[in-house]
């Protein structure tokens, strides 16, 4: 087995391993599991939010999350250079590899259970003898570790200290500031719906109604939206969109509803892939509490 392939074998089973791992969640085992691990039992140690205030230089990551990646960096400068048959510098970065894990173990006492401090040790072992198949085992045993601790806590941590709750943002309508899922269901979506149905019901004028309750509550919804995002968000709430919401009042007021209700479905399409990316985060953080 060549040097080059030592790096593709310790990269595929590094990556590989949170995937595995999800595979067989669904299968009776005793180890760790996505399903015996839930956000609800997986409380985060307190320990942990003294690394997360705020950074002592802004737009910097938080001190745990530095550490991760000097600990990350480290163990894949030993791949890299031995791809590039740099054994002495393989064993450099294996050396700060082994002082970071060492480190970052101590970092949360809780968390020291995921480490395993004698898989490093036989990956030094394996570098010292020189062997590239060795090496790579070695390698594989040492990412399954990070990849537990990853499948248990990465999920809680993300929305405790970096997804923000949409409980907190409200949304400007007609009877004033009301929560967003409250004003997302009964002024957003019954104009946004209601398009449909009286289009359906070839109601023009209600059409109509629904339109504008629908194109105020967007411009509302986008507003709200810079609460969370602090730079203008893109593609859900977008200009594009916002042309097309344009173009379906256009045909609206011009009686071409069948059209205007084809533009409708693409609008919708949006919205649905705004849910995907923002319902996981917000579901996972109202389960976890």
């Amino acid at each position: 087995m060549n040097n080059k392939l030592v790096i593709v074998i310790a990269i595929a089973i590094i990556i590989s391993g949170p995937i595995i791992w999800l595979l067989l969640a669904d299968e009776d085992q005793t180890g760790n599991s996505v399903n015996d691990n839930t956000i609800e039992d997986n409380s985060l140690p307190q320990s942990l939010d003294q690394y997360y205030n705020e950074p002592e230089y802004p737009g910097m990551p938080s001190e745990y999350l530095f550490e991760m990646y000097k600990l990350g960096e480290s163990m894949m400068g030993i791949p890299v250079n031995l791809g590039q048959g740099d054994y002495m510098n393989a064993n450099t970065c294996f050396a700060e590899f082994s002082e970071c894990y060492e480190y970052s173990s101590t970092m949360v006492p809780a968390w020291e259970k995921y480490y395993n401090q004698s898989a490093v040790s036989e990956l030094g072992l394996a570098l010292a003898g020189g062997d590239p198949e060795v090496i790579g085992i070695a390698m594989g045993e040492v990412g399954e570790t990070c990849s537990d601790c990853h499948l248990d806590t990465m999920t809680p941590v993300y929305y405790k200290y970096y997804w923000d709750d949409f409980r907190d943002v409200n949304i400007e309508t007609s009877d004033g500031p009301i929560p967003w899922k409250d004003a997302k269901m009964y002024y957003l979506l019954i104009g946004f719906d209601g398009i449909g149905v009286n289009i359906k019901e070839g109601d023009q004028d209600g059409a109509q109604q629904s339109f504008e309750l629908f194109d105020s509550m967007f411009d509302n919804m986008s507003t709200a939206c810079l609460k969370c995002h602090d730079s203008e968000p893109k593609y859900y709430v977008s200009a594009d969109i916002q042309g097309m919401i344009d173009d379906m009042g256009t045909l609206i007021y011009a009686g071409n509803l069948t059209e205007a209700n084809g533009l409708r479905y693409g609008i919708g399409d949006s919205c649905h892939k705004c849910h995907v990316v923002h319902m996981p985060p917000q579901y996972a953080k109202v389960d976890g509490e």
